[in-house]
């Protein structure tokens, strides 16, 4: 399954073509074709060799780093194994600890392939030991290394159809079945000894497993599965199974997703998933060690999911206990205490999902420096944008690195700024001149305004609020100069459009500068043929008479007046493709009546288990407004204006490739799975790109975020 969904999104966005383009960032050139998966076993890094029918081995001990070579030290190795490899797995081996170690084999199978090779993952061997063939269409496997001394490693493997070995246990008809293969060391390895496959779980009617993995494994204890599976009727569901022939399904569930809901846990449903992970032991701190297995990650199906929530990663809580595991496991809390929320990436799907304890992070916090943090376990998950997605797995949440090195996260906030037509800043500041409100949250430190606002909910945005601004289409406008009667009538098609009223101000001007006048409107009248009349407002003598010196002026703007609408309001810029609307002093724009919670700040109490009350919290959807408080014409000059920056104070750990056409990285478009793991003290990640018949590996205590990078990368190929 893996391989047709890299497939699809190759055709449609990538270059085949380009996947030999030379790169100098290339090293350890292996003549790699079809890089769909990478495994990690023993500090090796296994990688498909697809159109080769091959495997290709990444030694990170050897400097410079490099593939294993031949016997013919000018070739490097290559790992015959079934007919075009594209999915591995791994023998996933836990210490007495819960620290990961690796077993001796790595397993390798292709989309629609019907056998199993089974590779000797020791780097003094690295052979195919043997191939399994299990006569019917394989979907998924997972292995888990020997439980202990002497003990085989165990592999298993979902058939969609049943075998007949499975009969006796299934019956002829139904479903496909999971079947459990035991496989001594390599040591004197005999394939013809080996005891055949056992059938261990039934699946039902048109049932298929996307995904799977094995629980940490205990001597004498009877192995647990984890199974994503997909129904030919459109639904998936999440289940974890002993795997002890019984074939009972403990359904993992979550809430039913719903917009601007803080999930209860009453309301349950079945898990559409498409990939599943789970991890060793991890410290969350001196007193609390998190068993490996508790929590398990997946990355939901998009094809079944019908509801608001479809696509990212969620964890699932097996519970504190790995010898009780939960009987109703659910989705799991992020450390706040609240259901956690869904991880998405920012631009197309999850490609692949990689959880690693032991890595350091550099993090470019709010004072400009970069800090390597330490993460206790990090997850990695690229997406089919091109991006890479850092995240906290050990909290269940996203990073943000908009935080204080000293005293962590920051609120979100406003600063506001008064600057004078010519866009620079008034010395004399106003405070509270612009008041920023998301109704029942709490009120926040500002700059120059009054805000209240709920951390995880406030967008990114600048808006200019511009005191008797010019309206956006009428500034200098050439006007009909015959035109005598009345005199300094003007015709114009966007007074209707840009809301023009009476007591807005029309402003004159020649290629010298404007009139020192501002001749204020009488009346607004439709000619009904498209054009809109100003009449001009000349009863003030003093108006008059300095209007008459400027009746030469071939150009004219208009202003709102200082009464009726102020306030010209724009997104950023002010350009008339930026206009918002105008608004009176003490009348407020909404920004949105619709924000939701994208993340969950240190003390978030909403959702918890027991409740809180009252919270600090406001229950989504949110409004939020900027309303401009001050009007008087003798504090502000036609022109000033409000500059009002909204600062969530969020920041996620994203990072791009520079594939330019200018970088030597122009085909690593497109990443599928993902490894990593500490090298000699450097915390490195391994990306397979099936874009560039590559491996890209990623320093992570170097990489910057939120930015396209071209250093701390090396491409092998």
């Amino acid at each position: 399954m893996k391989r047709g969904y890299l497939a699809a999104l190759l055709l449609s966005g990538a270059s085949f073509a380009l996947a030999c383009s030379d790169t100098t960032s290339t090293a350890g050139a292996a003549g790699l074709s079809g890089t769909y998966d990478v495994v990690l076993s023993n500090q090796l890094v296994f990688v498909t060799s697809q159109d080769r029918d091959e495997l290709r081995v990444l030694d990170l001990t050897r400097s410079p780093r490099e593939f294993i070579p031949a016997p013919n030290p000018l070739e490097p190795l290559a790992i015959p194994v079934i007919a075009r490899p594209d999915s591995l797995t791994r023998d996933v081996g836990y210490d007495a600890t819960g620290n990961d170690v690796s077993g001796p084999y790595i397993y390798a199978r292709s989309s629609g392939g019907r056998d199993i090779s089974v590779v000797a993952s020791d780097r003094a061997r690295l052979n195919e030991v043997t191939r399994l063939a299990t006569g019917q269409l394989i979907t998924a496997f997972a292995a888990h290394a020997p439980a202990a001394e002497g003990a085989p490693s165990v592999l298993y493997y979902a058939l969609q159809t049943r075998p007949e070995a499975a009969e006796q246990l299934c019956g002829p008809f139904g479903g496909g079945v999971v079947m459990r293969q035991e496989l001594p060391g390599p040591e004197g390895f005999d394939a013809a000894a080996l005891t055949p496959a056992l059938p261990v779980f039934c699946l039902k009617p048109a049932d298929t497993v996307m995904s799977m993995i094995t629980l940490p494994a205990r001597a004498n204890v009877t192995d647990s599965l984890v199974l994503a599976i997909r129904n030919v009727s459109g639904t998936s569901r999440l289940v974890r199974a002993v795997a002890d022939g019984a074939s009972v399904e403990i359904p993992y569930k979550r809430p039913r997703p719903a917009p601007y809901v803080v999930p209860t846990y009453t309301d349950l449903v079945d898990i559409p998933a498409r990939l599943v992970a789970t991890h060793p032991s991890f410290k969350v701190s001196d007193t609390e060690t998190v068993p490996a297995g508790r929590f398990v990650y997946v990355v939901l199906d998009e094809l079944t999911c019908n509801s608001s929530d479809c696509e990212g990663v969620i964890a699932l809580d097996n519970g504190p206990d790995p010898l009780a595991p939960s009987a109703a496991p659910v989705l799991a809390r992020d450390v706040t205490g609240a259901p956690m929320l869904t991880l998405k990436p920012s631009a197309g799907l999850p490609t692949g999902l990689t959880l690693r304890t032991g890595l350091e992070v550099r993090e470019l916090l709010s004072d400009g420096v970069a800090y390597l943090t330490a993460i206790p376990l990090l997850g990695i998950v690229p997406s089919s944008g091109g991006e890479i997605t850092l995240f906290r797995a050990d909290e269940r949440r996203a990073f943000n690195l908009d935080r204080d090195p000293t005293t962590g996260p920051l609120s979100s906030t406003v600063v506001s700024e008064l600057r004078d037509s010519n866009e620079l800043a008034r010395t004399d500041q106003v405070q509270g001149g612009i008041t920023v409100v998301e109704p029942g949250c709490p009120q926040v430190d500002a700059t120059n305004a009054t805000a209240f606002l709920c951390n995880g909910t406030v967008p990114n945005g600048t808006w200019r609020f511009v005191f008797q601004g010019a309206l956006p289409g009428l500034v200098g406008l050439s006007r009909d100069l015959t035109v005598e009667d009345p005199p300094l009538l003007i015709e114009t098609a966007l007074a209707t459009a840009r809301g023009v009223v009476a007591g807005d101000s029309i402003v004159l001007a020649n290629n010298a500068g404007v009139c020192p006048t501002t001749i204020p409107i009488l009346r607004v009248e439709d000619q009904g043929d498209g054009l809109t009349r100003l009449y001009p407002d000349l009863s003030n003598e003093e108006i008059a008479t300095g209007a008459a010196a400027c009746a030469a002026y071939p150009l004219f703007s208009v202003r709102a007046g200082p009464a009726v609408k102020p306030y010209v309001l724009f997104a950023g810029e002010e350009r008339s493709d930026t206009y918002v609307q105008r608004l009176n002093v003490g009348e407020a724009y909404t920004v949105s009546n619709f924000l939701d919670y994208y993340y969950h700040p240190n003390g978030f109490d909403l959702g918890l288990d027991p409740p809180k009350s009252p919270t600090t919290y406001a229950p989504a959807p949110l409004t939020l407004t900027l309303t401009p408080t001050l009007g008087d014409p003798a504090r502000l000059a036609a022109g000033d204006r409000f500059v009002v920056t909204l600062l969530p104070r969020f920041r996620r750990f994203v990072f791009r490739v520079d594939t330019s056409p200018q970088s030597n990285l122009a085909v690593y478009t497109l990443p599928a799975s993902v490894v990593a793991t500490e090298v000699d003290g450097a915390s490195l990640a391994f990306i397979a790109y099936p874009s560039a018949d590559g491996v890209l590996q990623v320093a992570l205590e170097s990489i910057s975020d939120n930015v396209d990078n071209l250093t701390y990368l090396r491409a092998f190929q």
